[in-house]
């Protein structure tokens, strides 16, 4: 293990962009989901890229020093799909919607998740319209549905919470800022902690500490009684979550029910030599 470590601080100190990009192109492996590596890489000051039709390969791949996601990420996406893509952009770059609706074999299911995604940015921003000339219909009426619209497509790069909700239902990552960021005016209006900020927190103290639910796991215990781990992840880092028995038979659903949103903690902070750990004394949704 000592190797192993050796050898991991050192790509990341040395190739960091190489390194998460090699873990990315590995999953599922370890303890983490992709979503997580990308945000520590963000974090790192790594850039995570959209996927993009004419400059994605199949699997995520470094791009002047930042990481860009491949086609393979994107929700829905076929080998034969795939394929056609990487053929058809072989000769020449796509240069609009509807060269690519005519030169490849993505369904329309495919395409529109490459719009909502961003792949299909560096052509337009306007998604919406984009969006708009597929619904007219496929690839043979595609240059009708061109001329009926009137609105001209939008060129200016948007910063829309929708393309984010987007983004993260079809690629399961973050692009660009991390959700979390549109709630910490209002998380800190309520005096919720974010993770950078539990860090400064005294031993013993009472906090909230909000974030999106990562890991939660009930191994068992020698008394038999049940104690559950798990961590908060925002856009600062993961904070870690203890629940005891008395606490999960309240809010337990909370943890192993159906995930929306964030998860808010309020709990007393406990230290352990360089370790922080929250005990929860009750949870809310975020």
């Amino acid at each position: 293990f000592a190797s192993t470590s050796f050898k991991t601080a050192y790509m990341v100190r040395h190739y960091p962009a190489e390194y998460f990009t090699a873990i990315l192109n590995n999953q599922p492996m370890g303890f983490y989901p992709a979503r997580i590596i990308c945000n520590e890489a963000r974090r790192r000051g790594i850039d995570i890229l959209p996927p993009d039709i004419n400059l994605s390969d199949a699997l995520f791949t470094v791009e002047k020093g930042a990481i860009r996601v491949g086609l393979n990420q994107v929700k829905g996406m076929s080998s034969a799909a795939l394929e056609s893509i990487i053929a058809a952009r072989a000769s020449n770059p796509f240069t609009s919607l509807e060269d690519f609706m005519l030169r490849t074999a993505c369904s329309c299911d495919i395409i529109e998740n490459l719009i909502k995604c961003g792949a299909f940015d560096t052509i337009s921003f306007d998604r919406h319209y984009l969006l708009a000339v597929l619904l007219h219909g496929g690839a043979v009426r595609v240059t009708r549905a061109l001329a009926t619209l009137t609105a001209p497509p939008c060129n200016t790069p948007p910063c829309s919470a929708k393309y984010r909700a987007w983004e993260y239902e079809i690629l399961g990552i973050e692009i660009g800022e991390h959700r979390m960021a549109a709630w910490r005016d209002e998380f800190k209006k309520k005096g919720i902690c974010s993770s950078r900020e539990v860090k400064s927190c005294k031993n013993g103290s009472m906090i909230k500490v909000g974030g999106f639910l990562l890991h939660p796991h009930r191994p068992p215990t020698r008394s038999g009684r049940i104690t559950v781990f798990f961590s908060l992840e925002d856009e600062y880092g993961i904070t870690d979550i203890t629940m005891f028995e008395d606490i999960y038979m309240k809010y337990g659903h909370l943890i192993f029910g159906p995930q929306y949103g964030s998860l808010i903690v309020s709990g007393r902070l406990q230290r352990r030599g360089h370790g922080i750990n929250i005990i929860a004394q009750k949870l809310e949704r975020g």
